[in-house]
């Protein structure tokens, strides 16, 4: 008799439990069972009975090695052809068989490799090298509110292993080792210690709602990036099209990225240790060429103090050392599996003063309880950072005179510090002398209940409730020694402040997965959702203490408190809720046609109570081409599925307050008595017409895999409108008490395509060379506003000078145009020239608001990620490219500091180079305007893999010892810093020095993994 079984368990790939797959086969050794599915004449046993078993013929002793591309396999099934004499390899991937006829045949068999067959003839001794069984390696993509097998997705998702990710690549989050593996996902990060990161998939979705995708770890949704380690997670799925995403309605406008962390595994009872350590080292590069002090004198710029000094270079922290530790323990039986870890590392930044210091832990626990009727799933993360945020100011170390030296050793301090020039000042001394401590806490504790139904085979129930404690505090002083408390009179200043944000998650819902007969296949939920937040803040400042040294720890005694001078606040944020309904179905025929929809029945208390409730739905079809019976003599073709989508998703990721009634103190007035006292007014003008914004969404794409997986990859094609988009618009005082109010204003497009290819290009027994590339391209437009000749202007620049704005939303303008003035030459005096509206050549100085015109544009014509992966023998090298091409970033650096003329402050050298001609006033035109194209190699890492069982008589499995550059080059025609900027948004696209402006850093990190 043949038995068919489903097993859910953990594939040993390349040497390492890899992924989980869902393999159905007629003939099956389950480890989490101990059991032989028997096909043909095997008999079903468990392990004690098969060394119980009396063979069936009296042979000779047999060992057998069993081995993959990696080493030795453990757990790999060898029986004899047609007898119950078997046994399962050990560590060593060796199995010892007794009795075996010379004549007789043995099977060795493993999950996720191709079973073999071999004769024993008069060997003692037999080898066997498994080869891996592509079909049965069938991944398992996570979806929302559960999974499915990979063949059967019919929306466009991206998927990532743990082993896909980018190592050593050090950052302030996990976003670093992202960079160029999805195709249409741009994130920008600053590159301090301490900055977060932007993202943004396809686009833009929004142009003041939510823009970056929702994140949800382990089925949470409103996860926070940064509360991840790098080493606990397993796998990355990422939903990019509304027919993925509308299950999770409001939230998933811009997509979602669901993120899976490690969990315990059936480990027979043995307890498996992981530690991985990595140590960096970071380099500043491609800084900008400022005038040196001896240049500045010579052009006299301003007063030559004497010193020459290179003010970028102060700021640079050369002493920098970061340094992360991650250890990892799981263990587990049938019925109950652990996994925990925990975590230290610490982080410094290439500039002063930018530091942070982590750690924390994660338990993921799985226990089976009353004969596998309920399944419980605690899980617990924590996480603590503590920081040091307060990097100088690098605009100003631009512009400082350098001619003067930032320390003086007759001074208190050591520092000198100077007063009274806004645009010069000591930046090292205001950095190093104030005292900056923050700290982030998160804490995370979970549990997920599964109820089995079995009357009803693949019918369960989970409900899962999770709570979010996120805090932040923060300790500031200024000692009197400070410039800012010179500039005041004052000795001192004390800052404290302290917030909190509290996430309730509470979600229930049935699923049902079967199999029917014909090959029908149903993957069915239903639910609710509820999510909750709120929060609350306070802060206090005092200032003039008599001692520096107490700093903020005894902050009543500053004498503006007795004053009446000091000042305090609190707050509490607008509770927020989202509750829904929700309902998925996937259904399948012969793994050939499939049909998918959704829908989510959702309320929302951000706005007024007639549009809080609304419905968001996807509808998807494939067809699997490949699995059709014309199709069987391509013996080349693995898998070729189309599919179509098309889904409704929301957006209220917005502040609460825009729809709460506001109160806030609106001026002092004076009491009968004398005394003085706030009035309270409206704070907030309320819209009851405010409704949802709605993204509306198809997709058609294409999945491919070819010559048994040597080939693969899938191509998309998308095209989104947004309706009724969020603004703040001016409203008219009165009938408003505020000046602006938040308003349904227009709709937007957007479209683009996404193609992606891998491969292994080399396959040898030693040498693999894989390759894999995403191409991705966007476009988008706003097609309507709130009225005809409406408009609204951003992208703003700072002064010295009249820049002006930089960018323009109206309707029909394309996002990611430049609007300026378009640069016509310069006159005899070196002064600009422009052109007016009716293409006519005007000075500078005559230039009006309508002359301005679209000019360029930021949004890349096409984004690439090329990844590649070679191994030889125990030796693994990795290169990972990115490419932005066509594409244009203003240069501020060179508007601001490229021209002659600044007063006192210092400039580029090519201000008195390439630039010399510049004598007259800047202009914010496309003179400043370059391609931005560019090549970067975000990292090379080699790798060595040493196999240390033979060697530590299996205490140690494997060592792995690495080297990766990060950031490694940048290839580009831009002259500016970093080519690479901003462009998530449609105000964007410009190298803005004046607000998070940091040094390009290249990073050096050595790791070691210890696997026992």
């Amino acid at each position: 008799m043949q038995q068919k079984q489903n097993c859910d368990y953990p594939l040993r790939r390349k040497g390492s439990i890899s992924r989980v797959s869902k393999v159905t086969c007629g003939l099956l050794f389950c480890l989490t069972t101990g059991a032989f599915a028997a096909g043909e004449n095997v008999e079903l046993l468990t392990s004690n009975r098969i060394e119980n078993a009396v063979p069936d013929q009296v042979g000779k002793t047999v060992t057998i090695i069993v081995q993959d591309e990696m080493g030795p396999v453990a757990g790999a099934n060898v029986v004899v052809k047609g007898t119950t004499n078997g046994n399962i390899s050990d560590m060593d991937g060796k199995v010892v068989l007794q009795n075996v006829p010379n004549n007789s045949t043995l099977v060795i068999s493993f999950i996720g490799y191709i079973t073999q067959e071999v004769k024993v003839s008069n060997q003692a001794t037999i080898h066997v090298k498994l080869v891996e069984d592509a079909k049965a390696l069938e991944e398992v993509v996570v979806i929302g509110y559960g999974s499915l097998d990979k063949k059967q997705v019919t929306s466009a998702i991206t998927s990532l292993k743990a082993d896909d990710l980018m190592v050593g690549v050090s950052g302030a989050d996990i976003s670093a080792s992202l960079q160029g593996k999805i195709g249409g996902l741009v994130m920008n990060n600053l590159g301090s210690a301490n900055s977060g990161t932007t993202f943004q998939l396809r686009g833009m979705t929004s142009i003041n709602s939510g823009k970056a995708p929702l994140i949800v770890i382990d089925g949470f949704p409103g996860g926070d990036i940064r509360s991840l380690t790098q080493d606990d997670i397993k796998s990355i799925d990422v939903l990019k099209d509304a027919s993925a995403g509308a299950i999770y309605g409001t939230r998933a406008a811009a997509g979602v990225i669901l993120i899976t962390t490690k969990s315990g595994s059936d480990t027979n009872g043995k307890v498996r240790l992981t530690y991985s350590n990595e140590f960096t080292k970071k380099q500043n590069y491609n800084a900008p060429e400022m005038l040196s002090g001896r240049e500045y004198a010579e052009h006299n710029i301003g007063t030559d103090y004497g010193s020459d000094t290179n003010w970028w270079d102060e700021l640079i922290n050369r002493d920098n050392f970061s340094q992360k530790h991650h250890l990892a323990l799981e263990m587990g039986t049938e019925k109950a599996q652990v996994y925990t870890s925990f975590f230290y590392e610490k982080n410094q930044g290439i500039a002063l003063q930018d530091e942070r210091q982590d750690y924390g832990g994660r338990v993921n626990a799985s226990f089976k309880l009353f004969d596998d009727w309920l399944e419980v799933r605690p899980a617990v993360d924590y996480r603590q950072a503590a920081r040091n945020n307060h990097y100088p100011n690098f605009q100003q170390a631009m512009r400082n005179n350098p001619t003067r030296s930032p320390y003086d050793p007759d001074s208190e301090t050591g520092y000198n510090v100077w007063i009274n020039e806004s645009l010069d000042y000591n930046v090292v001394a205001d950095a190093m002398l104030e005292d900056y401590y923050g700290l982030d806490k998160w804490f995370k504790p979970e549990v997920n209940l599964k109820l089995n139904i079995k009357p009803i085979p693949g019918l369960n129930y989970q409900q899962v409730i999770g709570y979010e404690n996120r805090q932040w505090e923060l300790h500031q002083y200024w000692p009197s020694t400070h410039r800012s408390e010179i500039d005041n009179s004052r000795k001192g200043h004390a800052h404290l402040a302290f917030s909190k944000t509290e996430n309730l998650t509470s979600e229930g819902y049935f699923s049902y997965v079967k199999d029917f007969k014909g090959g029908h296949n149903l993957n069915a939920t239903a639910g609710y959702s509820y999510f909750e937040v709120n929060g609350e803040n306070f802060g206090m400042d005092n200032y003039n203490f008599s001692v520096d040294g107490i700093k903020y720890w005894d902050i009543g005694q500053g004498s503006y408190l007795t004053d009446g001078k000091a000042g305090m606040s609190s707050g509490k944020s607008v509770t927020e809720r989202l509750f829904s309904f929700f309902a998925r179905a996937n259904y399948s025929y012969q793994d050939k046609y499939m049909l998918s929809a959704s829908i989510r029945h959702e309320g929302s208390s951000k706005f007024a109570a007639d549009n809080r409730w609304a419905n968001f739905w996807s509808a998807t079809a494939g067809w699997r081409i490949s699995n059709e019976e014309f199709m069987k003599d391509f013996d080349w073709l693995d898998d070729l599925k189309i599919r179509f989508g098309y889904g409704v998703t929301g957006n209220n990721d917005f502040s609460a307050t825009y729809m709460a009634n506001m109160l806030g103190s609106d001026t002092n007035w004076m009491m009968p008595n004398g005394t003085w006292a706030y009035s309270y007014g409206k704070s907030q003008n309320v819209n009851p017409n405010l409704g949802w914004e709605e993204k509306k969404e198809w997709n058609l794409g294409v999945d491919y895999s070819f010559f048994e997986g040597r080939l693969y990859g899938k191509f998309d094609y998308y095209r989104r409108k947004v309706d009724n988009l969020l603004f703040s618009v001016k409203v008219p005082q009165p009938p408003y008490t505020q000046g602006s109010q938040m308003q349904n204003i227009g709709s937007m497009e957007s479209k683009g395509w996404e193609f992606e290819v891998g491969g292994d290009i080399i396959r040898t027994k030693d040498f693999t060379w894989s390759s894999s590339m995403n191409l991705s391209h966007n476009t988008g437009k706003i097609l309507t506003l709130e009225g005809d000749n409406s408009y609204h202007n951003g992208n703003g620049f700072v002064a010295p000078g009249t820049p002006g704005d930089a960018a323009r939303m109206e309707a029909g303008s394309t996002i990611g145009s430049f609007y300026m003035w378009k640069f016509a030459g310069f006159d005899d005096e070196g002064s600009f020239l422009l052109y007016n509206k009716d293409g006519e050549v005007i000075p500078a100085a005559q230039k009006t608001e309508n002359d301005k015109q679209y000019i360029g544009n930021y949004t890349p014509k096409l984004i690439i990620g090329w990844s590649h992966t070679l191994t030889y023998k125990n030796f693994d090298l990795g290169i990972n490219l990115r490419s932005w091409i066509d594409f244009d970033v203003y240069n501020t650096i060179n508007m601001y500091y490229g021209i002659q003329g600044q007063g006192n402050l210092n400039v580029l050298k090519d201000a008195y180079g390439k630039f010399n001609h510049i004598k007259g006033e800047k202009q914010v035109c496309d003179y400043f305007l370059e391609d931005g194209t560019f090549l970067k190699i975000d990292a090379i890492t080699l790798g060595y893999t040493l196999p240390m069982k033979k060697y530590t008589n299996n205490l140690i499995d494997r060592i792995r010892i690495y080297g990766t550059v990060g950031n490694v080059c940048t290839i580009t025609g831009y002259s500016g810093m970093n080519p690479e900027v901003d462009i998530t948004g449609w105000d964007k696209g410009t190298e803005k020095f004046w607000s998070d402006f940091y040094p390009v850093v290249r990073t050096w990190t050595l790791g070691m993994q210890f696997n026992f």
